[in-house]
This record gives C-alpha cells, sequence and structure tokens, in this order.
C-alpha cells in the first residue's frame, strides 16, 4: 500500500470515527445514555442476525463460537480463555485483543463504558443467538485499553407456552 493510500484509508477512518461519535451524542443528548444504550444494543443484535444468516444455523455453541471468531477476525481479535459445558447450556471466556469499538473510543475520547460497547454486545449476542438458536447474552467483566475480558453464554431459549402450559398443569394440578 503506497503512503498516499495509506493516508487516505487514515483519513476516510477518521472521518467515520467523527461521524458515529457526533451522532452518539445527538442520539444521548435527546434521548439519555440509558436509551441509547439500548438502542445501539438492539443495532447491533440486527447486525449480528445478518452476519448469523451468512454462517448459517443449527450449529453447536462451540462451532459458532469459533466460526464467529473467524469471521470477525479483521475488526475483533478474541481469544477464547476458557469454555465449558454448563448445567443451563455453554459458557465461554473470552479476551477481547483487539477491538474496533475500543480503537474508535481511544482515538476520539470517549469512555469505554459508552454506548458503542452496547453495539458489540448486541453484535455477539445476535450473531450467535441465530447461528445456534439459543439465547445468548454477552457480559463484559473486566474493560482496559490493551484488552476487554468478557464472558458470552448460551442458554437453550425457552417455549413461551410450553412454560406456561407447565406452570398452569402445577397450579390447576393437572
Amino acid at each position: 500500500m503506497t503512503s498516499e493510500n495509506t493516508t487516505a484509508k487514515q483519513s476516510a477512518e477518521i472521518g467515520y470515527m467523527t461521524l458515529i461519535t457526533g451522532l452518539l451524542e445527538i442520539l444521548e443528548e435527546a434521548n439519555g445514555i440509558e436509551i441509547t444504550r439500548d438502542m445501539m444494543n438492539m443495532n447491533g443484535k440486527r447486525r449480528g442476525e445478518h452476519v448469523g444468516k451468512k454462517l448459517g444455523a443449527n450449529k453447536t455453541p462451540e462451532k459458532a463460537l469459533l466460526e464467529f471468531i473467524e469471521y470477525v477476525r479483521p475488526y475483533y481479535d478474541i481469544e477464547i480463555l476458557e469454555s465449558k459445558i454448563t448445567k443451563n447450556g455453554f459458557k465461554a471466556e473470552l479476551k477481547f485483543n483487539k477491538c474496533m469499538i475500543r480503537d474508535l473510543c481511544r482515538s476520539r475520547g470517549v469512555s469505554l463504558k459508552s454506548p458503542l460497547c452496547r453495539s458489540t454486545h448486541g453484535f455477539i449476542e445476535g450473531a450467535l443467538s441465530f447461528m445456534t438458536a439459543n439465547q445468548v447474552d454477552q457480559n463484559t467483566l473486566i474493560t482496559g485499553w490493551d484488552a476487554c475480558i468478557g464472558c458470552v453464554e448460551f442458554k437453550e431459549k425457552r417455549d413461551r407456552f410450553h412454560s406456561f402450559d407447565q406452570r398452569a398443569r402445577v397450579f390447576l394440578r393437572i
């Protein structure tokens, strides 16, 4: 890549970052931080579902996680620190060595606890949920400028009608 191309690419990235952070500021002013976080999470989930569709459904949590990590490698460098099957499903502790959102926050002087992080959470949850048909929850346990540590948990989705039917049978002693 030539020096001109590198400079043009960096200028475009800075422009995108400025645009995104400007939009976030407007959303926070208009809606407050909590609603903005919820909006970013929902947007991330929808983007994640699109990725999940590309990668395919009916996968085990382990396989879905590995395929997802490989797919997002240009934007996120995610390392699985530990994984295990749990009583409720599957759980993995993740280390985010590289994160485009963290890079954006650092370059624009934005807090790591910004609504942008909620977008990443939603993105991960949406993709992995679609790929496994499980309920997926991603939580960041430790945030840092060098790396973040998080946990992703897969649980079987509950059939609401079945759960209601079970409770009704117990209540009515059927």
